[in-house]
């Protein structure tokens, strides 16, 4: 029986991460679960495995920020699906906000920023398309058809349009926009799509409420549902016959 496609998620913390998690372990994918926190993590492995089977899911508590532990992750993971061809691999790390008055903006969190954010995508892709080109080359040389891998970037509006006291995040989300158009160009020949999806809106988690508070949720349609972003984003983006830049 052949091994199941692998989907790697950073970011697989509560909200939109274990959302984007849940649907593709229901398409029949195994799932390695990327985040900072293992409790969160395990109780994530323990949902999908037992709803899906043991091969289901798998987490990998990592700071997604620091290279080395990215590298270190990756190696565990090809460790624990040896057979399983890297299929798609979504980025949906929570960066931190520094929202101030520029004057008052420190340079040491305006780099902060740009690294947790794009630092932490550098080092996610880097591994990520390795996997993906070797993959494709060794199906080639089998003589099977060459399929493809997906690699997806969260996005967010600051990608779109700078807002007053956000020059860190939107700095960081322009940033991450132009590589992932940089990817999607080098790797589209190679049977590679990337993408930049961005939410254009406040998405329905506990950290959302904490920041923001009020009364507004998916419910009143005030808010995005995580569950319907993962549906209607990563599963259709993951799944796409043609290549081509999205964002």
């Amino acid at each position: 029986m052949a091994a199941k496609a692998l989907a790697i998620v950073a970011g697989a913390g509560p909200g939109t991460g274990a959302s984007i998690a849940r649907a593709f372990a229901a398409k029949g994918y195994a799932v390695a679960l990327l985040a900072r926190t293992p409790t969160t993590l395990q109780n994530l492995e323990t949902e999908l495995t037992t709803k899906y089977g043991s091969g289901a899911a798998r987490a990998f508590p990592t700071d997604i920020s620091n290279s080395q532990a990215v590298s270190s992750t990756f190696a565990s993971i090809k460790a624990i699906y040896p057979d399983s061809p890297w299929r798609v691999a979504v980025y949906n790390v929570n960066t931190r906000w520094v929202v101030k008055p520029f004057l008052e903006l420190e340079e040491s969190e305006y780099m902060g920023v740009i690294q947790s954010h794009v630092g932490g995508a550098f080092a996610f892709a880097k591994g990520v398309l390795r996997e993906m080109e070797a993959s494709a080359a060794l199906e080639g040389e089998q003589g099977d058809k060459i399929k493809k891998g997906t690699l997806i970037f969260t996005g967010a509006t600051a990608a779109t349009r700078g807002s007053a006291r956000f020059a860190a995040l939107a700095s960081a989300s322009f940033a991450l926009k132009a590589m992932s158009q940089s990817l999607a160009r080098e790797f589209q020949p190679k049977g590679i799509h990337v993408a930049h999806a961005i939410i254009d809106g406040m998405i329905d988690t506990e950290r959302v409420q904490g920041m923001v508070g009020g009364s507004g949720s998916a419910k009143t349609g005030e808010r995005i549902d995580p569950g319907e972003i993962a549906k209607v984003n990563w599963i259709e983006l993951g799944s796409q016959i043609l290549y081509y830049y999205s964002g």
